[in-house]
């Protein structure tokens, strides 16, 4: 069974706002008939609607690329407690800063969270505290499983 990997919303840098900024007009993507209302209503020109359309897809894509690391992390952590355990969904939740997990136990569906802090701070800086919480939030999910 193949892991669900889904992310909602995402932010992005300020380098890779500036390198939309930069981008010529004709290599913005085509906006929607929606998207075109959508910009007329904000009394905004249809590149800048553009621009903020493609930096929202880059912001998804990114936080999708570190549900997706997340995912492969938690899975050999899994695979260390030989358990009969599956990932079902790793989803992503930028919006609520927090990372939301299932996972089949034999046979039950078991759900926990993860705050996305504490991944990006194993992430970004290798915190071995933050590969503690993370561990300690896993233990007491699988703990909970009957």
């Amino acid at each position: 069974m193949e892991t669900e990997i889904t992310a909602l919303g995402g932010p992005i840098s300020s380098t890779e706002w500036d390198a939309i900024q930069a981008l010529p007009e004709a290599e913005l993507p085509r906006l929607t008939p929606g998207q075109q209302q959508t910009a007329q209503r904000m009394h905004m020109r249809e590149a800048d609607y553009a621009r903020h359309v493609l930096a929202s897809k880059r912001g998804v894509e990114n936080s999708l690329e570190k549900a997706k690391h997340f995912a492969k992390f938690l899975e050999e952590r899994i695979k260390k407690r030989r358990t009969r355990a599956n990932l079902v969904r790793v989803a992503l939740d930028t919006f609520r800063e927090r990372i939301e997990v299932e996972a089949q136990v034999n046979g039950r569906l078991l759900r926990f969270r993860v705050a996305e802090k504490v991944v990006d701070d194993l992430f970004e800086s290798g915190s071995e505290l933050a590969e503690k919480r993370i561990k300690r939030v896993v233990d007491l999910a699988f703990r909970t499983q009957p």
